[in-house]
């Protein structure tokens, strides 16, 4: 599976959402991660020069992918970062996250401008493994 079969945006009423697909969970999150970025701008055209070290402790699964997307959010809002690549390793028995992501600032200027986001949600929330891990994501906008 490439990129774009590994990420699809459903429909939803009022908000935005999507699945995503990973062979790894760290595949599952860091393709959520570009998901979400996607909907805000043209990842593709963000430079990776910003470094963020990442740690995230959390409940369950479910947790872990809220408070990993809502730190995401947190740093596009607080200092205009869109992440694109993620070395990140997740302990699903810790339901942990740790690592590095990289990805430059958003400029409206020269970047295109999508949806904003403002959170993300646990409606209709998944994450499950079958063959592959998969997610399902709401973002209220």
């Amino acid at each position: 599976m490439n990129r774009e079969e590994k990420i699809k945006y459903i429909e939803h009423p009022s908000d935005v959402g999507f699945e995503v697909y990973g062979d790894t969970l760290e595949e599952l999150y860091a393709n959520a991660a570009i998901a979400m970025y996607s909907l805000m701008t043209d990842v593709d055209e963000i430079e990776g020069a910003e470094e963020r070290e990442i740690e995230i402790n959390s409940e369950d699964l479910y947790s872990l992918m809220f408070d990993w997307l809502d730190e995401l959010i947190f740093l596009f809002d607080s200092k205009s970062l869109v992440m694109r690549s993620f070395d990140i390793a997740i302990d699903e028995s810790n339901f942990s996250i740790q690592g590095t992501c990289k990805g430059g600032k958003f400029d409206p200027s020269k970047h295109v401008s999508g949806i904003i986001i403002k959170a993300v949600t646990y409606n209709m929330m998944e994450v499950k493994k079958n063959e592959v891990w998969k997610a399902r994501v709401v973002l209220d906008v």
